[in-house]
């Protein structure tokens, strides 16, 4: 409790007076950049739903590809009979292999998808102008 304590007055000292927080002698400091960086209310539940969307659209296809694997295997004599290399059925390939490289991939999609849907509806305070004349 005492350290939060501190925390708290080295972000209210950054915050009231503008100036770095005194050194600790206890160990390294740090200051929480009080500025304009922040996201609005609005801008953050919006996000948030379009997040909870493609979160659902992705398990929707998670559970499509999962229950159709062993409906395939009930419905379509093939799958279950049919042979590949090695003796080995479609179904016991797909259960085998592809499950994992499908799940790869959709956990790749979904991770990227999120986080470009969150960078670009969020943080929109923190990037930098771009100035044209600029040749550094």
């Amino acid at each position: 409790m005492f350290r939060a304590n501190r925390w708290l007055a080295r972000v209210r000292d950054v915050r009231d007076t503008g100036a770095p927080p005194p050194l600790n002698v206890d160990g390294p400091t740090w200051a929480v950049d009080i500025g304009d960086d922040y996201d609005m209310p609005a801008d953050v539940d919006a996000s948030f739903r379009t997040v909870r969307k493609v979160a659902v659209g992705h398990f929707a296809v998670f559970l499509g590809v999962v229950v159709g694997v062993p409906v395939l295997t009930l419905t379509v004599d093939w799958w279950s009979g049919g042979r590949l290399v090695g003796g080995m059925s479609p179904s016991f390939v797909m259960a085998a292999f592809g499950l994992y490289v499908f799940f790869f991939a959709l956990a790749v999609a979904a991770a990227t998808l999120s986080n470009g849907v969150e960078e670009r509806m969020l943080g929109a305070q923190e990037r930098e102008p771009v100035d044209p004349g600029d040749d550094s």
